[in-house]
């Protein structure tokens, strides 16, 4: 069973498209979900946003409902597919088939940036590039806004392994039994700030119970 990094994870979401919401449902998780929610309606407002590794539009369509526009971006016809059916109108969206280490199809012209889980897919070498990139497709003071997964204990997926360079890794099991090992990295607040440096200001970093989200304008 090989790691999945960067490109290779593109097959694991694939496979798991039509699965993947049911993360959003876990009882647990709902206050903390809500508070996302809330929060992302009141960053989002009136703004013309890019999102990358939108998946299957589960945070597009709570965005979409406040902003502008939105841009999303995924590499994944089958989650770009499941995005799509949600039925946000066409005036609101515009769905865009793209690599998020290349974003050659995305012009820099968006008031506001916006990736939900994705971070922690990103290993260590390429997180400070593919932030600099998602920042040169953003104007000038744009909003930047983060969310991520916390490693909490009886609820996260354990490790199975860590590599030289720090990557941490989760084996995922696909209802029809598919197993994957795939990167799945958990920053602290330190690393998080030492990522994105001193360029950014108005840095608000806020851990949930089972979620974390960063803002800030670059």
């Amino acid at each position: 069973m090989a790691r999945r990094i960067d490109n290779d994870i593109k097959q694991y979401y694939s496979d798991r498209a039509y699965e993947y919401d049911k993360t959003y449902l876990r009882p647990e998780r709902q206050k903390d979900i809500k508070e996302l929610h809330r929060l992302l309606k009141t960053l989002f407002k009136d703004q013309n946003v890019l999102e990358v590794a939108c998946g299957t539009g589960y945070w597009t369509n709570t965005i979409a409902s406040v902003s502008k526009f939105i841009t999303a971006v995924d590499i994944n016809d089958e989650v770009l597919q499941i995005a799509k059916s949600r039925g946000i109108p066409s005036n609101k969206v515009n769905f865009v088939k793209d690599d998020v280490y290349l974003l050659s199809k995305i012009q820099n012209d968006f008031s506001a940036g916006f990736a939900g889980s994705w971070w922690s897919h990103i290993s260590k070498s390429k997180l400070k590039p593919f932030i600099t990139l998602f920042h040169s497709k953003l104007r000038l003071n744009a909003l930047v806004v983060f969310i991520d997964n916390r490693r909490v204990k009886r609820s996260s997926t354990p490790i199975s392994g860590i590599d030289i360079h720090g990557n941490t890794f989760q084996i995922r099991k696909l209802e029809d039994g598919r197993e994957y090992e795939i990167l799945k990295n958990f920053p602290t607040k330190k690393e998080i700030r030492e990522t994105l440096g001193k360029k950014v200001k108005n840095l608000k970093i806020q851990f949930l119970k089972y979620f974390w989200i960063v803002s800030y304008n670059i």
